[in-house]
């Protein structure tokens, strides 16, 4: 494949997943169980997690079983009238002894509420449109590779992006992955994969509606490059505080272009499958399954199944264990059905 496509798929698909909303929650005081109280922004929640945004313009991951209560800061506007502190009374005393001096009355102290919330929204309300997307930004990054030496010595190298957006009922994800190696000096993996999926919950923990193109490319597997274009609907069959499960179907237009083929361009049927658990504090196992039939002929299709589990061992960073199996009933001229690929990765959040 010519590097400018490859460098096209890349640059259509990050374009893709630019959103126009932005966060404009009040400032809150959330009190932690360690006895902390941080002063924040809400951004993002997830099942497990709140991502909020400091008064010094970061942002911090929550775990909500760690959330106690949270205090919503009133926001001080110009007509907010000062609460004035009276003058203490004067004593009475007798006529025949002199009146005592009294001390100055003291100032009326600042609101502390008022105050926090104000410096709060004057450090972190976003003035321009890179401000505001940018608050309601996170994303991780994955590096891993995995050696061998020996009767076959070989090197693979891994990189994977991930990058989510929400607003209100809106979510979007870019996920970008990257394998290269070699074995014995031979190129043994050189594919690209990367998705954008936009979703919108027409009924609020229910059902929603989604869009989600994909591109790539596997030289191995001869596929010069890839792109599919599809969306359908989803139900959420289970939430909970720790775990959820979604089910979807849909349908995709789907074009392969092969080194030594023709181009394969066909309809297909998409069913859908993804499974979030949170086991333990910092530990977590994520599933997802898709299985693409093609439309006027069910013997024909394909599948992409993913596990993995990640733990935060330290602040942002993450050790993870992940499985990619992708199966293609009817592959490049003598090529695998079957690639299988397993990954660990260390993974930095932000």
């Amino acid at each position: 494949m010519k590097s400018y496509f490859k460098h096209l798929v890349l640059a259509g698909v990050t374009v893709c997943s630019a959103s126009l909303y932005a966060n404009d929650a009040p400032p809150m005081i959330f009190h932690l169980k360690n006895g902390d109280r941080i002063t924040a922004i809400p951004q993002i929640r997830t099942e497990t997690n709140l991502v909020v945004l400091t008064a010094f313009g970061s942002t911090i991951t929550l775990p909500l079983d760690q959330i106690v209560s949270r205090t919503t800061l009133p926001l001080l506007t110009e007509t907010t009238p000062a609460v004035e502190t009276p003058a203490p009374a004067e004593v009475p005393v007798p006529a025949e002894a002199p009146a005592p001096t009294l001390a100055p009355a003291p100032e009326a102290a600042p609101d502390a509420a008022a105050d926090a919330a104000k410096a709060v929204k004057e450090k972190t309300e976003p003035v321009t449109f890179v401000g505001k997307f940018f608050s309601n930004f996170a994303g991780e990054v994955q590096v891993g590779m995995d050696a061998g030496y020996g009767a076959s010595d070989y090197m693979n190298y891994f990189g994977r992006v991930k990058a989510s957006h929400g607003f209100e009922r809106w979510k979007s994800v870019w996920d970008g992955k990257l394998t290269y190696g070699k074995n014995k000096g031979e190129l043994s993996a050189d594919k690209l994969d990367t998705s954008y999926r936009l979703e919108y919950d027409a009924i609020p923990k229910k059902l929603f509606v989604y869009g989600e193109p994909t591109g790539g490319y596997d030289n191995i597997r001869e596929i010069d490059y890839y792109y599919t274009i599809g969306g359908g609907l989803g139900y959420h069959l289970l939430k909970r505080d720790n775990m959820a499960l979604d089910a979807s179907a849909g349908a995709s237009f789907q074009s392969y272009h092969y080194a030594m083929e023709d181009a394969r361009n066909d309809m297909y049927i998409d069913f859908g499958e993804s499974y979030t658990w949170e086991i333990v504090k910092d530990l977590n196992f994520v599933q997802k399954l898709t299985f693409s039939p093609k439309a006027e002929d069910w013997s024909v299709f394909r599948m992409v199944f993913e596990a993995g589990v990640s733990w935060a061992f330290y602040k942002n960073m993450t050790f993870n264990f992940t499985l990619i199996d992708k199966y293609d009933s009817h592959p490049a001229k003598n090529i695998d059905k079957n690639d299988l690929q397993l990954v660990s990765s260390i993974g930095l959040k932000f």
